[in-house]
């Protein structure tokens, strides 16, 4: 008798190993369960290394690929989240001009065709969000460049410092005063300007 496939809610439950398990297997709701854990995070951590975010959102799709492909060497991969960070890190560094040529001219293509909804609620909402979103950006822009990348992987996406360390190849105590950079810098512009 075939054992039964896990359900969304219990492939959210399970950890990054079990489910890398699960892809090893050829489980695709444990391939999805990975992707929606990781996706934006992973794409905010590549805009450090490449500034086009659709660049960026196809090579951490392709991340995902790879992953799905390579199902039969999955389970040599002790740590599943700096394992994701770093071959995302190692596609965003390889030449991208083919890439570049190929988005400039989807980026073409998709503007002749682009319709806006006309909604005033979806307007306003979006406004609010823009708003709020240039505020942040505001100041993490304030925060020097390795500095905010460091931030952005420790507080937006949950990374512990020694994570951190072994993605981007530096030691635990440059993770530390990188934080500390960041933080006094985000301290210093909030008091400097109450209206954040």
């Amino acid at each position: 008798m075939k054992s039964k496939s896990p359900t969304y809610r219990e492939l959210n439950q399970k950890s990054d190993l079990e489910l890398f398990q699960l892809i090893k297997e050829r489980n695709k709701e444990a391939l999805e369960t990975i992707f929606n854990r990781y996706y934006e995070s992973l794409c905010r951590f590549g805009i450090a290394y490449e500034n086009n975010l659709e660049i960026v959102q196809e090579k951490v799709s392709d991340v995902f690929i790879q992953l799905w492909h390579s199902h039969k060497r999955v389970h040599e991969i002790k740590k599943p989240r700096p394992y994701l960070y770093v071959v995302v890190k190692n596609k965003l560094m390889e030449p991208v001009s083919y890439q570049r040529l190929k988005q400039s001219l989807h980026e073409g293509l998709e503007d002749e065709y682009y319709v806006s909804p006309c909604i005033e609620q979806e307007i306003i909402d979006q406004e609010q969000r823009e708003m709020y979103a240039r505020k942040i950006q505001e100041i993490l822009d304030q925060v020097p460049k390795k500095s905010r990348q460091i931030f952005e992987m420790s507080r937006l996406d949950g990374l512990k410092y020694k994570e951190i360390s072994e993605i981007l190849g530096v030691s635990i105590k440059t993770v530390e005063s990188h934080m500390a950079i960041a933080l006094k810098t985000i301290r210093n512009v909030v008091v400097k300007n109450k209206e954040f």
